[in-house]
């Protein structure tokens, strides 16, 4: 997170806006190669799961070959398609005649580079069935690193855009063969030869991962669909003035995320094993440490988010657009968090995969037409707006009931537990931050430094007044 707040500001600066936007609406794009695997890579997670601790690794060799086969099929007509669109998609992304040339480069080297990332991905899905997820996460840190090291060096030497790409695509790939790496090691009897491709063997899983893969594709449209929105409405330039708002957001939801990767695992054993008491304290516990740890992330966030947006892109004065956007976002991303983010991981695992689907379509849905229509009427506001309001109302209306509902948790309890040793500490961190804003207010230029150590100054005492929920 800390490389990519540094690395932010730097391509924030050596971009213009035109590259900067191009760069954000390729990765964006990317998140989208998930929808391609047809939910596929979380079946193949349940799977290693479930059989690996029932021995039936003849089982599992058939399915994962299977997926992995069709996914190498699916990259090779990924390319092809994108190769033959793109001179489409430049020009409807309206990309100036001087950067064409560039901007195609790096067009190619990014599906070249996604189409070659997207089987590899079956990788780290299978270290999460194994429970290994600190290895992915291992993993994540060593390409972070090469990634940030290569890229800052090409910024600062004025490496074209297509050669940045190149970097990029490969550090992201990085992780994806360490983990197969570690998979062969850890896991000798698992083969991946073609011969082992039989269409019969995921038939049996196509219910869930069709489900699955639709959840997923109406989490990619809330999550990834509105530079897209921006760029086909208002121009891709644009992205760059949502980007500067979104990247506070991002951060905030980088932060719980990892917090919540090891609940399907175990919300699927649980299940499996008919523990409703365990699932109720899963899901409770770990909704209390989100709730503890990122509601003083978002207050402190919000109440610095024009400073905090000026270190993420040097600008020495931020438009009020961007800081509204900032604030919208920073609001749906938090209130996404405290409600879907934990729940959703265990209702999947818990036989609620429809449910879920109704519940994330609707929110898809309202999502992208609440921006379209906003984004012609009030610019790139609108298309921040288009994303919070259906988040806010989606999940406090609908997920958390059902969710309480199909637990068997009531308010009283739910309330009870989220309360129980965090209102103390949280009152004192607001306290701490009131009397900062009074006694040290922020009036010169933003600068991480002046941010961090009122940061910490907050969160010193209100982590050693909430230890106890830290480790209870």
């Amino acid at each position: 997170m800390v490389l990519g707040l540094v690395m932010f500001r730097l391509m924030f600066e050596k971009f213009s806006d035109a590259q900067f936007g191009f760069w954000a609406l390729l990765w964006s794009l990317f998140g989208y190669g998930i929808l391609l695997d047809f939910g596929f890579g979380f079946t193949a997670q349940k799977a290693v799961a479930s059989k690996t601790a029932t021995g039936d690794m003849q089982g599992l060799n058939r399915l994962l070959s299977t997926i992995f086969w069709t996914f190498i099929g699916l990259a090779v007509v990924l390319f092809v398609i994108f190769f033959f669109l793109r001179g489409s998609f430049l020009a409807g992304m309206k990309v100036a005649a001087g950067d064409l040339g560039d901007f195609q480069s790096a067009y190619l080297v990014f599906f070249l580079g996604l189409a070659v990332m997207f089987p590899l991905g079956l990788f780290p899905e299978i270290l999460r069935g194994l429970q290994r997820i600190d290895i992915a996460n291992w993993n994540g840190v060593v390409a972070t690193l090469l990634n940030f090291g290569a890229l800052w060096y090409g910024l600062h030497q004025g490496w074209s855009l297509a050669a940045l790409m190149a970097v990029s695509v490969t550090t992201t790939a990085l992780p994806n063969l360490l983990s197969a790496a570690y998979v062969f090691r850890h896991l000798p009897e698992l083969s991946l030869k073609p011969s082992g491709f039989e269409w019969s063997a995921v038939k049996s899983q196509m219910g869930f991962s069709v489900v699955a893969y639709l959840i997923t594709f109406s989490n990619m449209l809330m999550g990834k669909s509105d530079q897209l929105v921006i760029s086909l409405t208002i121009g891709v330039a644009y992205v760059a003035v949502y980007q500067a708002g979104f990247k506070a957001s991002e951060m905030l939801g980088m932060f719980s995320s990892q917090m919540q990767q090891a609940l399907s695992p175990a919300a699927a054993s649980m299940h499996a094993q008919g523990d409703v008491d365990g699932l109720q304290r899963l899901l409770l516990g770990t909704s209390r440490l989100i709730f503890f740890l990122v509601t003083p992330c978002y207050v402190l966030a919000a109440v610095y988010l024009e400073p905090l947006i000026g270190v993420l892109t040097g600008m020495t004065e931020v438009p009020r657009e961007t800081y509204w956007v900032g604030q919208a976002l920073l609001f749906a991303t938090y209130s996404s968090q405290m409600t879907s983010g934990s729940s959703k991981r265990v209702l999947m695992m818990c036989g609620e995969e429809r449910a879920l689907l109704k519940i994330s379509l609707w929110d898809a849905l309202a999502n992208v037409v609440i921006s379209i229509l906003l984004a012609y009427r009030l610019g790139v506001l609108g298309v921040a707006l288009g994303t919070m309001i259906p988040t806010f109302f989606f999940g406090w209306c609908w997920v958390v009931p059902f969710t309480m509902k199909r637990l068997g948790i009531g308010w009283r309890s739910y309330l009870h537990i989220h309360s129980r040793g965090t209102l103390w500490p949280l009152a004192i961190f607001v306290l701490f931050l009131a009397t900062l804003l009074l006694v040290a207010p922020l009036t010169e230029e933003a600068s991480l430094w002046a941010l961090g150590w009122r940061a910490a100054l907050c969160f010193v005492p209100f982590l050693w007044l909430g230890r106890k929920v830290l480790r209870p």
